[in-house]
């Protein structure tokens, strides 16, 4: 008889104290400083998904961070950050070649590195709610790339051969700063991709 063994934790302390076995890590309205957890974050090796919902208070951290440690995580497949007061791209988040999923949702990031490209394996990339106003020159070169979101941003260059042509679905709900002819054209163009609205 095998016994259960954790792999899924809420917290960090919690996740501390088995380290090795954490693979799936969730921070619900975390309102910490991230780059003072640099010790813990060292210790998680065998991380593959990290999910983090920030608590409104934290967007008062002026000096939010992460700490340089998460660069060593290479296993991670799955990164979701909602309502993280982050003004640029994270760098280290390109340094995660087995990264699949990536989503940054609420924060004040206005552009995508071209590196971005780097991300060989990824096959979601969702930047929503947040000033994105240009898409990188290297997106169209992402062929793992299948779901892209960029539901409430300032995009307004919808120009067809920015995207890569295996896409299944790209959204642009919410707040559209772009022209309407121009997503038609996109549609008209993509006609595989499902593209919203």
């Amino acid at each position: 008889m095998t016994l259960f063994r954790k792999t899924n934790f809420s917290s960090l302390i919690e996740a501390s104290k088995n380290p090795k076995s954490c693979k799936k890590l969730t921070l619900t309205l975390y309102d910490q400083n991230l780059k003072d957890q640099g010790e813990i974050f060292s210790k998680l090796i065998n991380l593959e998904t990290l999910e983090i919902q920030a608590e409104p208070s934290i967007y008062y951290l002026e000096d939010f961070d992460f700490p340089t440690q998460i660069e060593n995580l290479k296993k991670l497949k799955k990164v979701s950050f909602l309502n993280l007061p982050l003004k640029t791209f994270p760098e280290w988040v390109l340094n995660s070649k087995s990264l699949q999923y990536l989503m940054l949702r609420g924060h004040d990031i206005e552009i995508i590195p071209d590196s971005i490209s780097r991300l060989e394996k990824l096959k979601t990339l969702r930047i929503e709610n947040c000033p994105l106003f240009k898409i990188p020159k290297t997106l169209n070169q992402m062929k793992s790339l299948q779901i892209l979101g960029f539901s409430d941003t300032k995009l307004t260059d919808l120009s067809p051969n920015l995207f890569p042509c295996n896409l299944k679905e790209i959204s642009f709900t919410g707040t559209g700063k772009y022209k309407k002819e121009d997503l038609e054209y996109l549609k008209t163009k993509m006609t595989k991709t499902k593209i919203y609205p």
